[in-house]
């Protein structure tokens, strides 16, 4: 019992450690490019090599103008990735993953929002709820 113990202990750390990460899209898209993804796979390495850096500012009392712009920037990458979603990836799948999309695409724009008043209550309110869409359909249609 001890050593399966450890073996699953030693396999979740290499997992983390080595492979955990998603990987990286196959290339740096510009938002028009976005939304030409045809891929699940891909749309959803776009969408977690734009949000996992912001989610990292999630609960700080203030931004720099610059991380302000780096959130606008995702956001509207997020708004263009979540509408594919919405819209083209979504056939075939449960209902509830369309209205995932359509909710990220609503808190992209809260975000978006939030960014260019400069609000950094508001951003990283913003941030927490995409983080948890995000966990919640992975969580669901994974």
């Amino acid at each position: 019992m001890r050593v399966s113990s450890l073996a699953l202990a030693a396999g979740l750390l290499f997992f983390v450690a080595a492979g955990g990460c998603v990987r990286k899209p196959k290339q740096d898209y510009t938002n028009d490019q976005v939304k030409g993804i045809e891929s699940l796979e891909e749309l959803m390495r776009v969408q977690a090599q734009t949000a996992d850096p912001q989610f990292a500012k999630i609960g700080q009392a203030a931004y720099s103008d610059r991380e302000f712009a780096g959130m606008a920037d995702a956001a509207q990458r997020l708004q263009s990735s979540s509408e594919i979603l919405r819209t083209r990836l979504s056939a075939n799948r449960p209902p509830s993953f369309a209205t995932y999309a359509a909710r990220l695409s609503e808190q992209a724009g809260e975000l978006l929002a939030a960014a260019s008043a400069k609000d950094a209550a508001k951003a990283s309110a913003s941030l927490t709820g995409i983080r948890e869409t995000c966990r919640t359909c992975h969580r669901e249609h994974r």
